[in-house]
C-alpha cells in the first residue's frame, strides 16, 4: 500500500491547487516539500521576477525583426541594466548598432563585452568577423583570425559556416578583380587563390545546408538575420559558388571537375526554386525594410545562365530567362535579346 500513498496524495492535492489558481507544475514540484504553501510562494515569486527580464529581451528581438531600431535599442538597454552579464543581450545590442544605427565601433564593443563574459562564445567571434569585414571594411587576414576562433569552437555550426561562406565567396571574387570573366588575363597565382576561397565557401555553405534545421544549433539571435528561408538562400549561394568554380576549372582545362560543378550549380538553383518565396513577397520585404534580397527572378536568371553553358540545354536557358523576365528582371531581358531566344 505504501507505493499508493504518494499518487493518492497527488490526486488529492492537485484539485485544491487548481482551485487556488496555482500552476500545476509548481504544485507538482512542491508536493514533497515539508512547507507546501511556502514552496509554492517561493517558486511563484521566482517565476514572476524572471518575466520582466525575459520580456524586455523578447521585446527587443521583436522590434529588431520589425525594423524598429529605436524601440529595439531602448528595450535591450533596459534588459542589460537588470541583466548586465547577459552575453546574448550584448550580441543583440551589437546587431542593432551595426545593422540599423550604423554604429560599428559600438557594435564591436558590444561583442567584446559578450566575449568578456564568455570567451568561448563561438557565434560572437564569428559575428565580430562579419561586422569587421563587411561593415568596417577590415582586412581579410584579421577577419580570418576572428573567424578562426569561432570555427575552432564550433566547426559544424551552420550560422558560423554561413558567415564564413559569405566572406570566402567575396574574397574569391576580390582577388580576381571582381568577377571570373576574362580569366585568360588573370595571373595564375590569383586564380589559384580564387579557387581556394571558392572551395572554402563551398564547404562552409554545405555545412550550413547540412545543419541549419538541427535543433542542436538553434540560435534565435542568428536566425533574425534571415529575411528569407536559410535553406532557400544557401542553395542559391551554393549554386553561385559552384558556377564560379565551373569557370575557374574550365580555365584550368580540368573538364571533368568543371562539368561536375556546373551540373551541381543547376541542381542547387533548382532546389532553391522549389522552395522559393514569391517574387512579390520578396519585393514587398525589400521595400518595407529598405534592403536587398536574393529574389526568385535572380535564381531563374542564374540557372538560365548555367544552362547556357551546358550541352543541349539552350531551350531550358531561354525558358528560365523568360520566367525571370516576367518577374521583372532586366538582365534576363537582355539575355533573351542577346541570345535571340
Amino acid at each position: 500500500m505504501k507505493r499508493l500513498i504518494i499518487p493518492l496524495l497527488s490526486f488529492i492535492a492537485f484539485p485544491s491547487a487548481i482551485q487556488a489558481n496555482i500552476d500545476p507544475k509548481v504544485a507538482e514540484m512542491c508536493m514533497k516539500a515539508s512547507d507546501f504553501q511556502g514552496c509554492v510562494k517561493s517558486m511563484s515569486v521566482k517565476k514572476e521576477k524572471k518575466l520582466p527580464i525575459k520580456s524586455e529581451f523578447d521585446n527587443a528581438l521583436a522590434f529588431f525583426k520589425k525594423g524598429d531600431s529605436l524601440k529595439a535599442m531602448r528595450s535591450i538597454n533596459s534588459y542589460l541594466k537588470t541583466n548586465p552579464n547577459s552575453k546574448e543581450g550584448f550580441i543583440l545590442s551589437s546587431k542593432i548598432n551595426a545593422y540599423y544605427l550604423m554604429k560599428f565601433d559600438e557594435a564591436i564593443r558590444d561583442i567584446d563585452n559578450a566575449l568578456e563574459i564568455d570567451n568561448d562564445y563561438a557565434y560572437a567571434h564569428a559575428l565580430k568577423a562579419d561586422i569587421f569585414y563587411w561593415e568596417k571594411g577590415g582586412s581579410l587576414s584579421k577577419t580570418l583570425k576572428f573567424l578562426k576562433k569561432g570555427m575552432n569552437l564550433s566547426p559544424e555550426d551552420p550560422y558560423i559556416n554561413s558567415i564564413a561562406g559569405d566572406i570566402q565567396f567575396d574574397n574569391g571574387l576580390v582577388v580576381l578583380g571582381g568577377d571570373t570573366s576574362n580569366l585568360n588575363k588573370k595571373s595564375k597565382d590569383k586564380k589559384a587563390l580564387s579557387i581556394e576561397s571558392f572551395e572554402n565557401a563551398k564547404k562552409n555553405y554545405e555545412k550550413t545546408l547540412e545543419n541549419i534545421n538541427l535543433d542542436t544549433y538553434k540560435n534565435p539571435l542568428a536566425e533574425i538575420d534571415y529575411d528569407l528561408d536559410p535553406t532557400y538562400l544557401t542553395n542559391a549561394l551554393l549554386g553561385d559558388t559552384k558556377f564560379e568554380l565551373y569557370f575557374l576549372y574550365k580555365d584550368k582545362k580540368e573538364k571533368a571537375t568543371a562539368k561536375k560543378y556546373l551540373e551541381e550549380a543547376v541542381d542547387h538553383y533548382t532546389q532553391a526554386i522549389s522552395i522559393a518565396p514569391s517574387q512579390q513577397e520578396v519585393e514587398k520585404t525589400e521595400l518595407d525594410r529598405d534592403i536587398y534580397l536574393y529574389s526568385p527572378s535572380e535564381v531563374y536568371l542564374y540557372r538560365g545562365n548555367a544552362y547556357y553553358w551546358m550541352k543541349n540545354k539552350f531551350k531550358k536557358a531561354c525558358s528560365d530567362w523568360k520566367t525571370s523576365k516576367k518577374m521583372g528582371n532586366e538582365d534576363a531581358r537582355d539575355q533573351l535579346r542577346n541570345n535571340r531566344c
